[in-house]
């Protein structure tokens, strides 16, 4: 009976998740499910922050009573910014400019980024393929664009292109410039993700479309289009595109117009749990119960 008392508040390590909105999260499923998988006293939350209580929580970081926590839209960047000195960068990370797990490490706060390894491991597992000397199209250029366009840089890509919306214009002019810094042997280009010339002109020699907007997110309430289904190519034989949308509820418009046009199409479950799996190891020096955590993860949605 020892063994199952309940654990002091020292006893028990307490991670989560920031957002805003968080109502469609489902990685308290999934950490939760792996952590009981090990028989871990921990237990993870929602916390559905707004960015000025997000700010004031980051400056009394030293007093929250958490062991590591992740950080989703808006906040990916956001976290480096507000923690400064307090928080040291992995290498990764660094190059990313971007944050989406944290741990408390020896009194020190240390700031990964998982989503290139969940990005990549899903791409090949799910979507068997490998980027290596190919054209990719990623729509967006916040905090899951950077992943997503360095890991496609760190695997060899041929040509990136990067579009996203005129508002966020030097996001995207910033990022397109560390690339080219990081891999000078991949070509990029950026443009208006409104500008359908360079839409178009992206499309035709692509093999490989992102969306790593948070235009998926608003889909779910209204049928907004990413980019119009006329620009679409149809898919031919021998020329047979992947459409991968970050986003992992029910499938998107994105995704819809793209399978209507014949093409290959994957969504962001993959991507979720593979980058959750990582965090759950970085946290726990565990090994993540995929099963398990994949479980948890489709009951949840499920639900």
């Amino acid at each position: 009976f020892e063994d199952m008392r309940a654990p002091t508040i020292s006893e028990l390590k307490v991670y989560g998740i920031f957002g805003y909105p968080l109502a469609h999260t489902v990685s308290p499923a999934i950490q939760n499910g792996a952590f009981d998988f090990h028989g871990l006293r921990a237990i993870y939350f929602a916390f559905e922050r707004s960015p000025d209580r997000f700010r004031y929580l980051m400056r009394h970081i030293r007093s929250l009573v958490l062991s590591g926590f992740n950080v989703t839209v808006p906040y990916k960047w956001a976290v480096i910014k507000s923690l400064k000195k307090k928080l040291k960068l992995s290498s990764e990370s660094r190059d990313v400019k971007a944050v989406n797990t944290v741990k408390k490490e020896n009194g020190r706060w240390i700031g990964y980024n998982t989503d290139v390894y969940g990005f990549l491991t899903s791409l090949r597992k799910e979507g068997k393929f490998n980027p290596r000397r190919k054209t990719i199209l990623v729509l967006g250029a916040g905090g899951a664009a950077s992943a997503v366009a360095y890991g496609l840089g760190k695997r060899g890509a041929d040509k990136i292109w990067v579009a996203n919306r005129d508002r966020y214009v030097e996001r995207r002019k910033d990022l397109v410039s560390r690339l080219k810094r990081l891999f000078p042997e991949t070509s990029f280009y950026d443009g208006s993700i409104t500008d359908e010339t360079f839409l178009k002109k992206a499309l035709e020699d692509a093999h490989l479309v992102v969306n790593a907007t948070s235009t998926s997110v608003q889909e779910r309430f209204k049928t907004k289009r990413l980019i119009s289904e006329g620009l679409i190519p149809k898919a031919k034989k021998g020329r047979n595109l992947l459409f991968f949308d970050l986003a992992y509820h029910e499938p998107t418009v994105f995704l819809k117009s793209a399978k209507k046009k014949g093409h290959k199409v994957l969504d962001g479950k993959g991507m979720l749990l593979y980058q959750g799996a990582k965090a759950f190891e970085i946290w726990t020096g565990r090994r993540a119960p995929i099963n398990q955590m994949r479980k948890a993860l489709h009951d949840a949605l499920r639900s």
